[in-house]
């Protein structure tokens, strides 16, 4: 007795469970009668989130997509001023327009021979190992 009561409450609730999804089914009068509609709402809020996340992803791919168009132009002219600056500190220093400037403009003249003086600085440098090599070699030639 006990086991077809536990039957029947199980089947209850099978039927139960498969009356809760009538819309999905095709079983629309049965819906509208019993105004179930939470399922399909569901339905519908998931696939419209879904779609909303698939429009938004796509919008920012475009988005930076146009970025990335933005920030190539924006290097190519900046490499462009680079080699064109480049260009015009090489003419400025260049030695024929260096001698130029100081002939023209600074009234400056090449110098006679008996004008030139060269000067010792006395910054010859010699690393210590080579006084000490030097000083062992003449250590070995005696």
């Amino acid at each position: 007795m006990q086991t077809t009561d536990t039957f029947n409450v199980g089947m209850k609730k099978a039927g139960e469970i498969l009356d809760a999804g009538l819309f999905w089914r095709g079983n629309l009068a049965k819906a509208v009668k019993r105004r179930d509609f939470k399922g399909t709402l569901w339905g519908v809020m998931a696939l419209s989130f879904l779609l909303f996340f698939y429009v938004w992803q796509h919008m920012q791919v475009v988005k930076l997509g146009y970025e990335v168009q933005g920030l190539k132009m924006e290097k190519q002219q900046l490499t462009n001023q680079y080699y064109y600056l480049k260009y015009q500190m090489y003419d400025v220093n260049s030695l024929p327009r260096v001698e130029k400037v100081a002939r023209e403009q600074l009234g400056m003249v090449t110098p006679r021979t008996d004008q030139i003086v060269i000067l010792d600085d006395g910054s010859t440098f010699t690393p210590k190992w080579f006084s000490i090599w030097t000083s062992t070699m003449k250590k070995s030639e005696k």
